[in-house]
């Protein structure tokens, strides 16, 4: 009881204190020679159906997103699962907390609706940023989605991430991945300041 008082409180603080508009976004779409490593000496995840990752400037633990694969397809009751990769600890895997799930990295509004007969999906923290999940021509799976007006396979995200005060903030992001059409590099920065 008392861990979910702590997350009501959190989210009243999260409900008063960043209200709808407070902070403009400005987003910048850069085409690139290669996908950068923003840091280096992080971890790479490698996973066993590993469609993207995101990585935070606070720490090298990742959340790796993978694809729920059935029978050589997408299951259609769980398309694409998050948890963490404990890389500042030990590298074990650690499934997100609740918090973590309704109010970050969690996978919310999976649909079957999609381009192909991908799955639709959200992350919690980016509720105007629709992704989806489907195989690519080999069969194996995939996230994309927009980067400005082009279609993006995702590679990775990368957080900025700023634990000063009491909840943490994001004040920049950046997502990056290949232009479906060209095989391009892109960059997406998000500036919230």
């Amino acid at each position: 009881m008392r861990k979910l008082n702590l997350l009501a409180a959190i989210a009243l603080v999260l409900a008063v204190a960043l209200p709808a508009g407070a902070k403009e976004m400005k987003s910048t779409v850069t085409e690139i020679d290669a996908i950068p490593r923003v840091k280096p000496q992080y971890p790479i995840p490698s996973e066993p159906e590993q469609v993207f990752y995101i990585e935070r400037s606070s720490n090298s633990s990742t959340v790796v997103y993978c694809a729920k694969m059935k029978d050589g397809k997408l299951d259609p009751s769980e398309p694409v699962t998050a948890f963490w990769r404990w890389y500042r600890v030990d590298g074990h895997i650690k499934p997100l907390n609740f918090a973590e799930r309704m109010m970050a990295y969690g996978i919310k509004s999976v649909k079957h609706d999609g381009p192909n007969g991908a799955y639709s999906f959200k992350i919690a923290a980016m509720p105007e940023r629709t992704l989806y999940i489907g195989l690519d021509a080999q069969g194996k799976p995939e996230v994309f989605g927009k980067i400005g007006e082009r279609w993006v396979k995702l590679v990775y995200i990368y957080l900025e991430v700023d634990d000063h005060g009491l909840v943490p903030d994001v004040p920049e992001l950046d997502l990056f991945g290949i232009d479906r059409a060209t095989g391009k590099a892109l960059r997406e920065h998000i500036n919230r300041r």
